[in-house]
C-alpha cells in the first residue's frame, strides 16, 4: 500500500507571470526539501500541478498539511521571510492548493517520472482532485476502504475549514511544528518571542491539528503496516 498526493494551485492564472514563475520555483525547492524524510519522489507538471509519493502511508496527511501550510505562509517574496511588509502576516494569504490523497496499491511505479505510474492509489488521488475542483473543499483522503473514508470525512472537512482561516503567521508556525522543530528554534527562525509562538499555536488550533494527525497516523499504521 502506498500514498499518492496530487494537487493543483488554486487560481494560479490570476497570479502575475513573474509571481507565478517565482512561486513555481519556490514550490519545487520546497518539495525537494521534503525528499527522503517525507516523500520518495515528486513531479510538477503544467506548472501549477504536482504529484508525489509519500515515504509511508501514515505520513500522507502530514505531508498534505506541510504543502498546504507552505502555500498559506507564502508571501510571494521569499518563503524564509514570512512577514509581509504591509500586513505583517496577520491576514489570510491569497495562495493555496487543492490536495487529494489516494491510498491503495500500485500496479507499477516510475520513481523518475511519478506521473507515468499507475494503480488504485494513483487513480484515487486523481479522482479525488477532480472532485475537489467541483466543490469548495481543498483537501480530501480516498482509500480503497469505504468505511475508513466515511469515518475520516467529517474530520477532514473540519480540518480543511480550519486551514482555510489560517493567516500567514499561523501557517508559518504550523509549517515548523509539522516538522517537529523545537519552539525556541521556531521563535529564532521567525524572529518572534516564545510567547508569540505560544499565541500563534493557540490561534492556529495546533492542538486540534496535532490530535487529528496522531489519530490518523496511528490508525493507518494499524491498517497497512
Amino acid at each position: 500500500m502506498i500514498a499518492i498526493l496530487t494537487g493543483d494551485i488554486v487560481s494560479s492564472t490570476n497570479i502575475a507571470p513573474a509571481g507565478r514563475q517565482q512561486l513555481y520555483k519556490e514550490m519545487a525547492l520546497f518539495l525537494e526539501s521534503l525528499k527522503d524524510n517525507y516523500i520518495n519522489s515528486y513531479e510538477t507538471f503544467r506548472g501549477d500541478s504536482l504529484q508525489c509519493k509519500a515515504t509511508t502511508t501514515a505520513l500522507s496527511l502530514r505531508i498534505a498539511l506541510l504543502i498546504r501550510s507552505f502555500f498559506k505562509a507564502y508571501t510571494g517574496v521569499n518563503t524564509e521571510n514570512i512577514k509581509q511588509k504591509n500586513s505583517k502576516g496577520y491576514f489570510t494569504t491569497k495562495y493555496d492548493i487543492r490536495l487529494a490523497i489516494g491510498i491503495g496499491k500500485a500496479e507499477f511505479i516510475d520513481e523518475e517520472k511519478i506521473t507515468s505510474s499507475d494503480g488504485p492509489a494513483f487513480r484515487l488521488s486523481g479522482e479525488g482532485l477532480d472532485n475537489l475542483k467541483d466543490s469548495g473543499q481543498r483537501l480530501i483522503i480516498q482509500t480503497t476502504d469505504n468505511e475508513f473514508n466515511e469515518q475520516m470525512e467529517p474530520s477532514i472537512l473540519l480540518l480543511d475549514a480550519l486551514i482555510d482561516k489560517w493567516t500567514q503567521n499561523q501557517a508559518a508556525l504550523v509549517l515548523y511544528k509539522l516538522q517537529q522543530v523545537k519552539e525556541d528554534e521556531i521563535a529564532a527562525r521567525l524572529q518572534i518571542t516564545q510567547s508569540a509562538v505560544t499565541q500563534r499555536k493557540k490561534t492556529a488550533q495546533w492542538y486540534a491539528v496535532e490530535k487529528l494527525l496522531g489519530y490518523f497516523e496511528k490508525t493507518i499504521q494499524k491498517k497497512y503496516l
